[in-house]
Order: structure tokens, then sequence, then C-alpha cells
């Protein structure tokens, strides 16, 4: 079984000193609060749907839905990461969605927006392990914010159900 953490992460994308052990990553029904002071969100995993495009490999439709749930409006930018039991990723930052990742609209607090992200596995031997085990699923969060503020990073990751690959 794969043990990855859930990170909240504000300016950086990986754990601080003093973190001594990574918990289990929530299941994909799971929400997660991303909080650093200014900015507070819940993410969660709205939908995913796999396709084979006539290039090859599977495309894994990644569809995150966020809520604002704190006091200052912002846009957010995602990558998502795929990790199949074996350890090898596909997607990430730069990587997903062509290197472009997606954004939310503006979310003013109280509000929600869902972002499709997707992810290329180009090895049929990698898809079929994610078929058989299941895989972690990494969405990396940077904020936009609308004022001359500067960005903030977060990142969380979910445990995908093999039934997800089907």
């Amino acid at each position: 079984m794969l043990c990855i953490g859930v990170f909240l992460v504000a300016g950086c994308t990986t754990p601080g000193p003093g973190t001594t052990s990574a918990l289990p990553a929530p299941g994909q029904d799971a929400v997660a609060t991303l909080a650093n002071g200014t900015y507070v969100f819940n993410a969660s995993i709205d939908h995913i749907t796999v396709s084979r495009p006539q290039s090859g490999g599977h495309e894994i439709d990644i569809f995150i839905t966020t809520v604002n749930t704190g006091t200052a409006p912002f846009m957010l930018q995602l990558f998502s990461k795929v990790t199949g039991p074996n350890g090898v990723s596909y997607g990430g930052v730069g990587v997903s969605h062509g290197g472009s990742g997606t954004e939310t609209d503006e979310l003013e607090p109280g509000s929600q927006g869902t972002g499709r992200d997707y992810v290329v596995v180009g090895s049929d031997s990698d898809y079929q392990e994610m078929v058989k085990e299941g895989a972690t699923l990494t969405v990396y969060f940077v904020t936009e914010p609308l004022a001359n503020e500067t960005p903030v990073s977060f990142q969380t990751a979910w445990t995908l159900d093999p039934s997800v690959f089907t």
C-alpha cells in the first residue's frame, strides 16, 4: 500500500523540517482543507474519466472542485500527478494538461469552481498496474491573487481506487 502524506504547504511544495512521517493519503471521496492564513479552501475530486486518445496511451481526465472557504478572493492554477503502485509518475507541475495545468475562475469567498486537468499514461504496463492496485493522485495548487500579493503553493494527495481506471 502506498503511504503518501497529505501536505498542506504554504510557499513551497515540499514538507518542512520536523516532518517525521507521512500519513496515508485519504481516499478519493475525502475533502482536503488547505490553508495558510490568507487563503483557505476545500478541494475534492469531482470525478475522473479515462479514455484512449488516437495518439496512444491512456488519458486520465481529473476534475477537481475547489470551494473558497476563506475571506479573500483568488484564482487557482492546478497541476495533477498520478503515481502508480510501481512508483512511476505521470503529469506534475509543468507537465499535466500539456504543461499548462488548469485554472479556476475567480473564486469569491463562498464560491466554488471545478477545473479539468489531464495526465497521459503512455505505458500500457504502468496503466495495467493502476487498474489492478490503484494509484495516488497528487494535486499542486498555486494561488493567483487578485491583488498585489505573492502567490502561495499548496499540495494534497488522494489514494485512487482501482475502479477509477476501468
